[in-house]
Parts: C-alpha cells; sequence; structure tokens
C-alpha cells in the first residue's frame, strides 16, 4: 500500500482552509521569505493557468497529530480556530505568497531586489492582461504602501485612493475572490461608460475565472506515515528543491523525538541579538558553534568538528546540554567584541571567526564548571592531584583569556585566517585555543603563522575587507575623540551620533588635487566621525575645516592636536594639506597599532605601487563616504 494519494483542490478552496486553520504548517518549516520578483512571477502562473507544481501534505487530526504545528505567515491566528486537518511539507512558500496576495487584505512583507524585507500590495493591469498581443507576465505589478506604482519602465503612477485604481484600470488582487463591491464601484466611477463594462467583463471572464477555476494538485501522505518517515520525505524533497540549511533539516529530525527546536532558537535568538553585533547570528551558525562543544566533550580520540554531517548527527540530549553554554558563549563574545569596538554585525570583520570566538568562550565556562564540580563533589582529603591540577588549569583558563584570545583574535583578522575554508579554521582555532587557555599547548597557529605587510594595508579600499574592518575598529580603543565634540567614542556615542568610517583629506579636495583614487580611498586616509561632523568637513582642504571646527567648538589648536593624535593624525600635516606627510606618517602609525595587537612585528617592505585592488572590483567601491 502506498503511503500516499493524489487529489486536486480549487486554490480558492486552499487558500479559505489556511485562513480557517484547517491546512497549517509543522513548526519544524522554515520561515517564509520570498522576494517580490518571485510572487509576481507566481500570480503571473496563476493568471495564465500555468502549473505551479505540486503541494505535498500530511492528513491530520486532534487524536494523531505527530508534529506541533502553527498558521502559514499572514494568517490571523483569532479567525482560525480549527484543528487542522492537512500539514503542509512542500509548497509552504508557494502558498504563503499566494495566500498573503490573494486573501489575507493586507500588504505583503517581502523582499526587493537588493534583499531589504519591504511592503507590498499587488495589481493587474486590465488593459495589459486582456490584450491580444499582452504580456501578462509584466500585467502583474507591485506598489509600495506609500501608494506608487510603477505601471512600467518610466512611469510611476499612485494609487492612494481606490478611485485611482478605478481611473487606471488597475485591479488589486486580493479583491480577486470577491469583486463585485469593486466591480460596482468601477461601472459607477466610469459612469457605466460601455467600453469599460466591455473592459471589466472581458477581465472578468478570462482572468477572475482563471484563479476561481484554477486547481492545485495535491500529494497526500496518509495520517498513519510514521514521524520518521514522514521528516525523512521532507528532507529528501526540500534537500532536492531548496537546499535547505542545516538548522532547518535538524529542526525536521528533532522533531521525531516532539523537540522544538525552531522554537528555542526563536527565544535564544531574540536574547543574543539584544547586542547588535549578534544580528546576523542565524540557527546554523549556532549549531556550529554547539557542535563544537559537543564534539569536543563526546570524542575522545578525534579533534572537535562542526561540518554539516557533524551537526546533522547531533541528538537532543546534545542539545539540551550545551544549547546554554552556547549561548552564554555568544553573549561573551559580543561583550568581548564591545570592548574591541566592534559594535554591530557589518562591522564584523569575519562572521564566521564569531562561531570559533562564541565557542572558545562556552569551552571554558565548561571547563571551569567542570573542574570545579569535580572539587565540589569530592571531599577534601580525596582530592586527587589530578583534579586540582584541571582546577588550576580551569582557573588560568579564566584568568588569561581575555588577553590570549584578543591576541588571536587580531591575528586571525589582520592575517586574513578566515578567507579560506571556514569550518576547518573555526574547528582548528577552537581545539588549539581550549588548550592554549589552559596552558597545555604553545601559541595557537593562527597566532603563530599569521603576518601583515605595509603593502597590504596600501591595498584596502573596500570596506567589506577584513583588514578594512580591522583597522576601523582599533582606532576606536584607540580612545579618538569625535573632531567636533571631543568626546571619546564609546558604544552609545557610537550608535548615537551614527558614528562611521569617512575621509580624512575630503574626496572632492583629493580630486582637485590629482591624488589617485586608489590612495586617497585607502584605509589610511579615513577615521571614525559622526555623520554631523563628517558634514561640516565637506570637501574642504583640511586646514580650512580643522579652523571652522575649532572655532565652532570654542578650542585652541592643541586641543584640537589632542583630538588628531587620538586618530593617529599629525595635525601639522593637515595644517599645511600635505598629504604625502599625513599619508606616511598615518600608514606608519596604523602599522605599529596593527603589531601591537598581533604581538609581532609588521613586514615592512619597500613600497610597490598600488595597481588595483581586487576587493574594491569584488565588493564595488566605497562610495558611501
Amino acid at each position: 500500500m502506498n503511503n500516499f494519494y493524489t487529489c486536486d483542490l480549487s486554490l480558492k478552496e486552499m487558500l479559505m482552509d489556511i485562513q480557517s486553520g484547517k491546512i497549517q504548517l509543522p513548526d519544524f518549516q522554515r520561515d517564509w521569505r520570498w522576494s517580490d520578483k518571485l510572487i509576481r512571477s507566481l500570480i503571473s502562473s496563476v493568471l495564465q493557468s500555468f502549473p505551479i507544481g505540486a503541494i505535498m501534505m500530511l492528513e491530520t487530526d486532534s487524536k494523531n497529530r505527530r508534529f506541533k504545528v502553527r498558521m502559514l505567515e499572514g494568517v490571523n491566528s483569532d479567525h482560525a480556530q480549527n484543528e487542522p486537518t492537512a500539514l503542509i511539507l512542500d509548497g509552504q512558500q508557494r502558498l504563503t505568497a499566494l495566500f498573503q496576495s490573494l486573501m489575507s487584505g493586507k500588504p505583503v512583507s517581502t523582499l526587493n531586489s537588493g534583499g531589504d524585507e519591504v511592503l507590498r500590495w499587488y495589481y493587474i493591469d486590465m488593459e495589459q492582461c486582456i490584450k491580444v498581443d499582452g504580456d501578462r507576465e509584466t500585467a502583474i505589478i507591485s506598489r509600495r504602501t506609500d501608494g506608487q506604482l510603477r505601471k512600467h519602465p518610466g512611469e510611476i503612477i499612485h494609487l492612494s485612493s481606490i478611485e485611482k485604481e478605478y481611473a487606471h484600470s488597475i485591479f488589486p488582487v486580493h479583491k480577486i475572490f470577491h469583486f463585485t463591491d469593486w466591480q460596482g464601484g468601477y461601472h459607477k466611477y466610469w459612469n457605466f461608460t460601455p467600453d469599460k463594462v466591455k473592459l471589466f467583463n472581458k477581465f472578468k471572464s478570462e482572468v477572475i475565472e482563471c484563479f476561481r477555476l484554477y486547481k492545485v494538485p495535491i500529494i497526500k501522505l496518509h495520517k498513519e506515515t510514521s514521524k520518521k518517515a514522514v521528516c525523512t520525505i521532507f528532507r529528501k524533497v526540500n534537500t532536492e528543491r531548496a537546499a535547505l540549511t542545516d538548522f532547518e533539516l535538524l529542526t525536521a529530525f528533532f522533531a521525531i523525538d516532539d523537540y522544538q527546536l525552531r522554537e528555542n532558537w526563536d527565544k535564544r535568538s531574540k536574547r543574543m541579538k539584544k547586542h547588535p553585533v549578534l544580528a546576523s547570528l542565524d540557527g546554523t551558525d549556532f549549531l556550529r558553534a554547539l557542535t563544537l562543544l559537543t564534539t569536543n566533550a563526546n570524542r575522545s580520540n578525534t579533534a572537535p568538528s562542526c561540518t554539516r554531517r557533524d551537526i546533522l548527527e547531533l541528538k537532543v540530549k546534545d542539545d539540551k546540554r550545551w544549547a546554554d553554554i552556547t549561548e552564554d558563549g555568544f553573549i561573551q563574545a559580543a561583550k568581548f567584541l564591545s570592548d574591541q569596538k566592534i559594535f554591530r554585525a557589518k562591522d564584523l570583520p569575519y562572521q564566521t571567526q564569531l562561531i570559533a570566538l562564541a565557542a572558545i568562550f562556552g569551552g571554558v565556562k565548561s571547563a571551569f564548571e567542570s573542574a570545579y564540580k569535580l572539587l565540589e563533589e569530592a571531599p577534601e582529603e580525596h582530592v586527587e592531584t589530578a583534579i586540582k591540577e584541571e582546577v588550576r588549569k580551569a582557573s588560568m583558563a579564566q584568568l588569561d583569556r581575555d588577553q590570549k584570545i584578543s591576541r588571536w583574535y587580531w591575528c586571525g583578522v589582520f592575517g586574513e585566517m578566515y578567507a579560506g575554508a571556514a569550518n576547518t579554521q573555526i574547528a582548528n582555532d577552537f581545539s588549539e585555543m581550549t588548550s592554549w587557555l589552559r596552558e597545555e599547548t604553545d601559541l595557537p597557529s593562527t597566532v603563530r603563522d599569521a603576518n601583515f605587510s605595509q603593502n597590504r594595508l596600501l591595498e584596502v579600499q573596500s570596506r567589506a575587507s577584513a583588514v578594512y574592518k580591522g583597522v576601523y575598529a582599533l582606532l576606536i580603543p584607540n580612545k579618538c575623540l569625535d573632531f567636533r565634540t571631543g568626546v571619546p567614542i564609546d558604544e552609545k556615542i557610537f550608535f548615537d551620533d551614527d558614528i562611521d568610517i569617512h575621509h580624512i583629506f575630503p574626496k572632492a579636495w583629493c580630486e582637485n588635487q590629482n591624488i589617485e583614487s586608489n590612495v586617497f580611498n585607502n584605509i589610511v586616509n579615513k577615521t571614525a566621525l559622526s555623520a554631523t561632523t563628517n558634514r561640516k568637513i565637506g570637501g574642504q582642504a583640511p586646514s580650512d575645516y580643522l579652523l571652522r571646527i575649532q572655532e565652532e567648538a570654542g578650542i585652541n589648536s592643541n586641543q584640537m592636536d589632542e583630538i588628531l593624535d587620538s586618530h593617529l593624525i599629525f595635525g601639522d600635516a593637515l595644517r599645511e594639506d600635505n598629504f604625502d606627510k599625513f599619508f606616511d606618517l598615518r600608514k606608519e602609525a596604523l602599522l605599529e597599532v596593527i603589531e601591537k595587537v598581533m604581538g609581532k612585528k609588521v613586514v615592512r617592505e619597500p613600497d610597490e605601487p598600488v595597481i588595483f585592488d581586487i576587493e574594491a572590483l569584488l565588493n564595488g567601491p566605497d562610495a558611501q563616504h
């Protein structure tokens, strides 16, 4: 006997069942994230009676429900009181897009071409849609919540009221299944003009009927299908089609044991993301750190690892044992990064190094707790030398950790150690750092092998570069003062005053002096400034803007020099508008700071001409400042 059967269901009936709660999601399903372009394409496929693919569901009921469930995104749970009769295993993205655009009556939360979240309403251009040679792909259009709609390339109209929908014959798709009120208003607006009546009637018969009659093929698994079989089918289907993340796959596996990994992650994520530097942290990043701690504890003869295979071999007991410690590791990592003056996720030199950093902090905490647990459980007269030694090592790891971790971190950044195979680097650093902190081994390979050269500094222009971000962060711990206010830049000032990195010798001035762009755009000519200070600098010569800042702030040249010194800038060079002198002096000052945090000498080979910056070619020039 097959585990499944097939049937067809009308699109309208399916969307109504979603609205009522008869169709829901198993909680292990991924979150909904679809682009505006994909949604328009999907609506267009239905409009043209093209197939949108089969939907796979699992039969269920209150007596035989195997999984925790949730509504599709956009469903009003207050109005959906039904126990689900089917759970969506494959097709969630398509059905959510159709429900939100056709049935919810609310703007759709989607993504624009740049990947930013936006709200959109969807419409059908009636005239374009029913033309003999009309392109029904382009007949589906979306508008922003401010009413602005791009009907055709170069043509923008505003749909700030329903009357403007009537005026432009633009039909809202969320009225597709209950269109009579809109139809009445449209005819009244046009005073029942025969051409407009004919237009709507043709639109109704050719377009609205397509949606009303559209059927979706369904593959339904019988409700008796075992949890293990359901999760295996889910994994196979989604791996082939949509490349599920490790977190999503493990969520499905854990559902077999009634363990709600997603629910736990949502709670942890909210706590951790109170720290802005952790804003880009996702469930898979978290699991990679947790897997390092798990494999380190569970394998006596092999090194810790965090490959996909390792993650998917995790058991529920592993998450229960290590999740709290992993969370604490990320929070400790965020505090450490704050001390290094790295406050935002976008300023992290390497997101992957954050995983190793969190695991290192988690490992230190775990070792400390385990050692003292041994001590507490053993009577004083029976405490063995080995236990005392374990406690001593754990204590040393706590005592020396920040200084050692800081050196390792900056060697990783300026040695660009995380530019290659991340999983191997993460695992090696976790293992070697844990041993180094416990004084069991000498320098870890990242500290030993990292090197930095003067010429590398002269290549850096792109803010996507780890070195660029690293230099930027190092300026703030140097207690740099804002040019305008003279206030030290701490975390509060950083966010309150919109601190970012800007040119010292302004771009416009440099261009007028015929200075090469690869030189004046270099990190050496940039520093941390508030948005207000940067606007006051404008495109002026340094000698001019320094005088203006001094006058407005009521400070003298010596006080201004103190501020400039905090940025590793030599005031005489700025007052002379001498770019070459400034550049050479500041380059050397930056190299000395890099040497200090890496704990080793920088290679100072003779200057070589910088032909191009490969990072700038790959990531685009730094045009924001």
